[in-house]
């Protein structure tokens, strides 16, 4: 009998993490990143997992920066258009020195550009 509960507790465990798995839309989860989280974030994630809402630290962690993203949405929008913006200066800037820099040969006897 308390082998047939066991067996019965996973099953449940696995249909909640399907519903967690599913809500990111079937991503896979393919990048490590290590990250240090202080006493009271570790014992919410911990929470979550204990609550066997998620099976491991890892799960947890990765929902709530999901979660976190998505609800600062409007700032990576208008975050990724600035970082657009400085790439397109840097740019021109490379483009701009490049032109400045222009090799020897190119510099005619009296110090003019050809």
């Amino acid at each position: 009998m308390p082998e047939f509960e066991a067996k019965r507790g996973r099953k449940r465990h696995r249909e909640r993490r399907k519903i967690h798995t599913r809500g990111q839309g079937e991503r896979k989860r393919n990048n490590v990143v290590m990250v240090r989280v202080d006493e009271e974030n570790l014992n919410r994630i911990d929470e979550l997992v204990e609550s066997g809402q998620f099976s491991s630290r890892s799960e947890a962690t990765a929902f709530l920066i999901s979660e976190g993203i998505k609800a600062k949405r409007q700032m990576f929008e208008k975050m990724a258009e600035k970082v657009s913006q400085i790439q397109e200066l840097r740019t021109e800037l490379e483009a701009m020195i490049a032109e400045d820099t222009k090799t020897p040969e190119s510099i005619g006897q009296n110090g003019e550009r050809q």
